[in-house]
């Protein structure tokens, strides 16, 4: 009897309990005080916790949140040799989602593995070596693609959309690199492989227009010119399974910024492609939308056209970043003087040994003074990026070792050049040699309309955006927004400055109730009873993010930027602690999210028969 009331009181107990946090519970309603009692991955009670716990988690002077959902990362080849997922581990991220923008690397022949890398390389900026080395490419259709992802294990959930570039090389081979119109046969055959992809539990179908997207060859991006018809064929396909998010990048997303801007006309005419769409799908539309400066009121009309269409029966949001986004220029990455003898003799010291020689007065002047040497520039990544900044420099910020994402004129470089008497060369050559050498400079090319974050503001307040565009496992020698989920919170909700905030739980609901309602995730997004306790304890005083910084981690030695954060007292997910007082446990819970009837029909990477 004895051991039988042991046993009783062991299935009792919670495994973990949360006490005294404030909760926002990610609905957009107002806190309160309560704690939060989880057993086998569920939250069983939220009140006053009622029995005993194998771990109890002090939640006093804490805020308590749903854990993060990332709608738009490109892991989908670090997915393959990575658990920990960083940036996004770091900043309470729970869910990531992959396959955005129209790029991935399912299904695939191995005849065109190749192409799949370079598209990846150009568009995300992910090295080619680096894929090349951490893809064992055991997988060539999608559904096989997701098997590979449901045999490993992470830190928290993964997920992923079909994407357009890698179904059309898979039918249509070497004409879909040469933008030839889908014939009828190629329709039919990629919506019958975008219907086995929603099957096996891709969250939906992401594509691209965007000009500026090119392969690593300088190619567009198959798909990129892709006729409606094809558009709408596979947004059919994809809401013939009754879930799924149809994410574009569209015509006009990147503004002026890699050359000629399209007209409002043109964008408008894009939206009326979105509006086409979502009638063909039946389903959420979300394309990307920025502020930009050479066109400051064209996010305006765009999300008045989406209005429009939402008033008309549709679902259609604007995905929009909560930051100015940009290069990120830095003494391991892409600077002015990467290619000049005097820098080249002590480019190979640790930064912080190369950051003292470089204020060595004489190296100085030689450094500035010096041209390129052509043996330095062969690589034409290292032409194209030092070509950009000397073209971009006047507008660009000097950060230094002071992170601030709305800095005012007095910091960019044009601006101190005057007010020092220094040549603008001179001012990013002294940001990038203080102190450990690991001072940054920013060039905010969208979002940061009239030098500061009003624009985004706006686009965050809005009721038909949603948040995201991180871009967590892209961009990764020159952009790191992985951290944009502390930022939802430290800046809009917390230290902004120069202009209006958000209340805690607005931030909270557009980075967990909100996106996964989109995405029909009704086991997370919120605190509730029945739900998975995915799960953020933040210290919000404390909450901060460090500085952007290299590291050299990937397959091959490849660098990245990460931007680490602090303040997480605990993050929980499916009811497993990952990380405790900004450490990770070691602990890896986190599993590929499946997503419509597969969530049912496939239990632990196995695929069963529906009953």
């Amino acid at each position: 009897m004895r051991q039988k009331n042991k046993n009783e009181m062991e299935r009792m107990m919670f495994d973990v309990v949360i006490t005294g946090g404030r909760i926002f519970d990610g609905t957009g309603g107002p806190p309160f005080r309560a704690d939060i009692a989880i057993r086998d991955g569920r939250i069983v009670e939220i009140g006053t916790a009622t029995g005993p716990a194998r771990d109890t988690i002090d939640a006093a002077g804490a805020i308590v949140t749903p854990g993060f959902i990332d709608i738009h990362t490109h892991y989908d080849g670090q997915f393959l040799w990575d658990q920990e997922l960083e940036p996004s581990f770091s900043n309470g991220v729970t869910t990531a989602i992959a396959g955005n923008c129209g790029v991935g690397f399912a299904p695939v022949r191995a005849g065109n593995r190749k192409d799949l890398i370079d598209i990846m390389e150009g568009v995300e900026d992910i090295p080619g070596i680096v894929l090349d080395e951490g893809l064992d490419w055991s997988w060539e259709s999608f559904p096989d693609y997701l098997d590979k992802l449901a045999a490993r294990q992470f830190t928290m959930d993964v997920a992923t959309h079909v994407t357009h570039a890698p179904l059309r090389v898979y039918v249509m081979g070497d004409r879909a690199m040469r933008h030839e119109a889908a014939t009828d046969a190629d329709l039919a055959e990629m919506q019958r492989l975008v219907r086995e992809g929603m099957a096996a539990g891709a969250v939906g179908f992401s594509a691209a227009r965007i000009i500026e997207h090119r392969s690593a060859t300088g190619a567009h991006v198959p798909g990129t010119f892709a006729e409606d018809r094809e558009l709408a064929a596979l947004a059919g396909a994809m809401g013939e399974s009754g879930h799924g998010v149809f994410q574009l990048v569209p015509l006009g997303a990147a503004g002026d910024t890699g050359g000629a801007p399209n007209t409002i006309d043109e964008r408008l005419d894009e939206h009326e492609r979105f509006v086409r769409i979502a009638r063909a799908a039946g389903r959420p539309v979300t394309y990307i939308l920025h502020a930009m400066q050479h066109a400051p009121d064209e996010w305006r009309q765009m999300l008045a056209a989406t209005a429009a269409a939402n008033a008309d029966g549709l679902d259609i949001r604007a995905q929009v970043a909560s930051r100015g986004l940009g290069w990120i220029f830095s003494l391991d990455g892409y600077h002015l003087f990467a290619a000049r003898p005097s820098y080249l003799a002590i480019a190979g010291l640790p930064r912080r040994e190369r950051a003292v020689a470089m204020r060595d007065p004489a190296r100085r002047a030689a450094i500035l003074a010096e041209e390129d040497t052509p043996e330095a520039v062969a690589d034409p990544r290292v032409v194209r990026m030092i070509g950009l900044l000397r073209r971009i420099l006047p507008g660009c910020y000097a950060i230094g070792h002071r992170l601030d994402y709305e800095p005012d004129a007095s910091r960019r470089v044009d601006a101190i050049a005057a007010e020092t008497g220094r040549t603008m060369a001179e001012v990013v050559y002294d940001v990038l040699a203080e102190g450990d050498g690991g001072g940054i400079l920013i060039d905010f090319a969208m979002n940061y309309v009239d030098g500061g974050l009003d624009a985004a503001h706006a686009l965050l307040a809005d009721p038909n955006t949603v948040s995201g565009l991180s871009d967590g496992g892209a961009h990764l020698p020159l952009v790191c927004d992985g951290a944009s989920p502390t930022f939802h919170l430290t800046f809009w909700a917390r230290d902004r400055a120069r202009g209006p905030v958000f209340p805690i739980e607005k931030m909270v609901n557009k980075l967990t109730g909100e996106p996964a309602a989109l995405y029909d995730l009704d086991d997370r997004g919120t605190i509730a009873v029945g739900k998975r306790a995915d799960i953020n304890v933040i210290d919000f005083d404390r909450l901060a993010s460090a500085l952007p910084e290299m590291v050299f981690d990937l397959p091959s030695g490849g660098p990245r930027l990460l931007q680490f954060s602090q303040g997480y007292r605990a993050t929980l997910v499916n009811g497993v602690v990952t990380r405790r007082d900004d450490a990770a446990t070691g602990a890896k819970p986190g599993r590929l999210l499946r997503a419509g009837r597969a969530a049912e029909t496939i239990r632990d990477g196995k695929r069963l028969q529906p009953a």
